[in-house]
């Protein structure tokens, strides 16, 4: 008989595709990975697997068993998960990490004050969220709300808008091009194209709007403007603790609306709890 953790990692390299991520899935290493592979094929006395400078592929014998199998190791892992859950009211929440940090968990206690007995298990993750074979209640993401076969919600419409240290205002505060020019701009990884749309649609330049100081994170492009780093333009939302402290300041610039927004989403095709229902309940007063 093939070896079940074999098969499983079989499974979710043909679900992802990537030896990585299906090696991540897994708890191993991608070496480890490919060892299991070798050993099912192996124990099946069939090439499963094509390995090339470009990562694993499957062959057509592979394509043949992958089908086979299907979603029984998806179906197993819930029907667990659902047992060892069973004892407990779980909500789990997948999230982008800038509104974890800066939005969503300093509220948190609130909510859990309102739902003492709702265990919240909280991811940040930048990948989209299968919510029909991933393990999560709901997530909020980062779009214009367009996903086929979810059930979303506006939270609020984003905007930009320019924050920086106090002692990096301008005199007289005014939005001037020589105001600007004189500011150096943060950027943040994940969001180049911010600081360019904001200038275009106020109509004005810098010489830092490709380039500038970069930071990984949002969150770290805002601990740099708290220092003196530079400006940067980002959703007031995520820096009023900081406006209100007296870290930064937002002068009387304009703000720019985006397309883009922050959505409560679930799928449709399951039952909606009461964590769940309460959750997005919560969000939708909390965030308005």
């Amino acid at each position: 008989m093939a070896s079940l953790r074999a098969l499983h990692a079989f499974s979710l390299l043909a679900r992802y595709g990537r030896a990585a991520q299906a090696a991540e899935q897994l708890g191993v290493s991608p070496s480890a990975l490919s060892h299991l592979m070798r050993k099912l094929e192996g124990e099946l006395g069939t090439t499963l697997v094509l390995r090339d400078g470009r990562g694993l592929t499957l062959t057509e014998e592979g394509q043949r068993l992958a089908l086979g199998i299907g979603d029984a190791f998806e179906r197993i892992d819930g029907a667990v998960d659902s047992f060892k859950r069973r004892s407990r009211t779980e909500l789990r929440i997948s999230t982008v990490s800038t509104f974890a940090t800066r939005w969503l968990i300093p509220r948190l206690p609130e909510f859990q004050a309102i739902q003492p007995d709702v265990e919240i298990l909280l991811s940040a993750s930048t990948r989209v969220i299968d919510l029909e074979r991933e393990n999560y209640d709901c997530t909020i993401r980062l779009g214009k709300g367009i996903w086929q076969g979810v059930d979303a919600s506006l939270l609020w419409q984003e905007h930009l808008a320019v924050a920086m240290a106090p002692g990096l205002l301008p005199a007289g505060g005014g939005l001037t091009q020589e105001a600007l020019s004189s500011l150096r701009l943060l950027h943040s990884t994940s969001r180049r194209n911010d600081w360019p749309h904001w200038l275009e649609t106020v109509e004005l330049n810098h010489g830092d709007a490709n380039s500038g100081t970069l930071l990984e994170s949002r969150d770290l492009a805002i601990q740099a403007a708290i220092a003196g780093m530079g400006a940067l333009v980002i959703d007031r939302r995520f820096v009023d603790q900081e406006i209100k402290a007296g870290h930064l300041v937002m002068p009387d610039w304009p703000i720019v609306e985006l397309e883009t927004g922050y959505w409560f989403a679930r799928s449709p095709n399951r039952p909606l709890s009461r964590p769940v229902a309460a959750f997005r309940d919560w969000l939708l007063s909390a965030a308005n």
